[in-house]
């Protein structure tokens, strides 16, 4: 680049010097000059609209579902009344789902047991899914890796945070707990206590750099109040219920943010719990449910779940590409053959 502006300096000079006969010849440089401070400016113009992938939660095929539902054990029931589900349902052991309505199904629900008859849809006016499918090896699969990923952050020794009843909170991802994991870097917190209320607003700010974050919960808590992603979508944060094994004595999970009275505020991120009984009662998530263990699941009073769409997010440019791009141009403009 230096030697591209000493060369346009040099042309210059040229130019003021030579007779009409060698002036095209002359002004070709400058011509040239100007055009690669230009493609300069463009390929910067690139660089600072270009959107960067962010990092989510590596939930694998999981994140094709807005639902999945543990049902180890014998006789378990995934409960579904009165309720919107943009997304689909799977349903992993030998567990049986009820929709007695008036329901909202807007995705299929797979089975990764053998037909039984275990979809019961009990309700005429229920709409949806869209398609009921069974021996379904990938819902297994899925929901072992959710295991594994729920055993492997729950390992960690995060940031300790409490969720406050407050009319407004606000946590920086950047005060978690960096860990790195099969190359992808986490921002991690342990809950120590659940205090928040309907109504309540939970601002969570992105770290800058696309990092998911991970809300880690040794104890049961019934979550309320609303969530607010600043710099972060759904599927960048996990709250992540540890503890129990093999699908039973984990702590409890419950969401209740009286989605009646305050239908514009929605909980946002995947909420897992492996290993315990999770309820969703009157809520709002923009997000995914998954686990259940040998418990039945409910979801049930109102719900809407909606399930996140495939997103990008676009990190801010330096101030100092900025400052380079606006010198480029200012540059190109100053050339002598765009003078007048």
């Amino acid at each position: 680049m230096r030697e591209c502006f000493l060369h346009t300096y040099r042309c210059r000079l040229t130019f003021a010097k030579q007779p009409m006969n060698s002036l095209l010849h002359k002004t070709g440089c400058t011509f040239a000059a100007t055009a690669r401070a230009a493609h300069l400016a463009v390929l910067l113009c690139s660089v600072l609209t270009a959107p960067a992938m962010a990092t989510d939660i590596p939930i694998g095929d999981a994140a094709n579902y807005a639902v999945l539902y543990s049902g180890q054990g014998s006789g378990t029931q995934l409960s579904i009344s009165n309720v919107t589900i943009n997304g689909n349902i799977g349903v992993g052991g030998t567990a049986s789902v009820a929709d007695s309505g008036p329901s909202s199904l807007g995705g299929r629900v797979d089975f990764s047991a053998a037909n039984t008859g275990q979809f019961h849809n009990t309700n005429g006016g229920n709409v949806g899914p869209t398609k009921v499918n069974y021996s379904q090896s990938n819902v297994t699969a899925d929901l072992s890796l959710l295991r594994t990923l729920s055993d492997n952050l729950g390992g960690v020794a995060g940031t300790s945070v409490s969720l406050l009843n407050a009319a407004t909170q606000t946590i920086n991802a950047a005060s978690g707990q960096l860990y790195t994991s099969q190359g992808v870097t986490y921002r991690v917190f342990n809950i120590s206590s659940v205090q928040d209320q309907n109504g309540q607003i939970l601002t969570i700010n992105g770290d800058g750099s696309g990092a998911p974050v991970v809300f880690n919960f040794q104890g049961s808590a019934n979550l309320q109040g609303a969530i607010n992603l600043a710099g972060l979508t759904d599927d960048q944060v996990l709250w992540n219920f540890t503890g129990g094994s093999n699908g039973s004595s984990g702590p409890t999970l419950s969401l209740n943010n009286n989605a009646s009275s305050h239908p514009a505020q929605y909980w946002h991120g995947t909420l897992l719990d492996p290993n315990g009984a999770v309820s969703l009662v009157n809520a709002n998530l923009d997000g995914r449910v998954f686990g259940g263990g040998i418990y039945n699941m409910q979801i049930v009073s109102g719900d809407t779940i909606n399930a996140p769409p495939s997103h990008q997010i676009p990190e801010p440019a330096t101030p100092f590409l900025l400052l380079a791009g606006t010198i480029l141009m200012w540059l190109a403009r100053r050339a002598p053959g765009k003078r007048r």
